[in-house]
């Protein structure tokens, strides 16, 4: 299973540690990262248009190997086709509010690594609602999409799991390359 990861993608709530977890894994198996955050937003939180965006996409999902983090509904059939694996950071509401909070703590009005250039972090009512609502709205709809995706699903439910699943490929790594 592992040896066939090439186009992975990491989806989750808004919070559950999606930026840190795919930083993680690139570390251990050097497959390029890209986070959609850094890629979708222009200087400035300026959204670039829908035609700009597709075409992005279309350049990153056609490399043979990559990591993505990030939601993006919209785009997540799209991501869907070219990923072999999807890893779902299915993290309790409660632990995604906090991580949300500490991150907004840490970094606000200083742009994270993860993030455009121009970007800086500030608070922001509607990824709270995001958060709150999540499993109940877009969850929902990124199930009907999995639903049809023929690749390996894991979802991880627990920072312990994410240890694990973080230090099982960190071993297999140090092992086999």
């Amino acid at each position: 299973m592992i040896n066939d990861m090439h186009r992975i993608l990491i989806i989750g709530s808004p919070g559950a540690g999606k930026s840190s977890f795919a930083k993680r894994l690139n570390d251990i198996c050097s497959i390029p990262l890209f986070h959609l955050d850094k890629e979708y937003w222009c200087e400035g939180w300026v959204a670039p248009s829908a035609e700009e965006w597709q075409q992005k996409l279309l350049l990153l999902t056609n490399k043979p190997r990559w990591i993505i983090d990030g939601n993006y509904g919209s785009s997540l059939s799209q991501r869907l086709k070219k990923a072999d694996t999807v890893i779902h950071l299915y993290m309790p509401t409660y632990v995604c509010l906090f991580q949300a909070v500490k991150r907004v703590l840490k970094w606000y009005g200083k742009q994270r690594p993860d993030m455009a250039s121009g970007c800086h972090e500030k608070v922001n009512l509607n990824f709270f609602r995001q958060i709150l609502n999540y499993r109940k709205h877009q969850f929902k709809k990124d199930k009907l999409l999995l639903a049809d995706f023929n690749g390996v699903y894991i979802r991880l439910t627990s920072r312990a799991q994410v240890e694990e699943f973080l230090n099982n490929m960190a071993k297999y790594y140090k092992l086999n390359h």
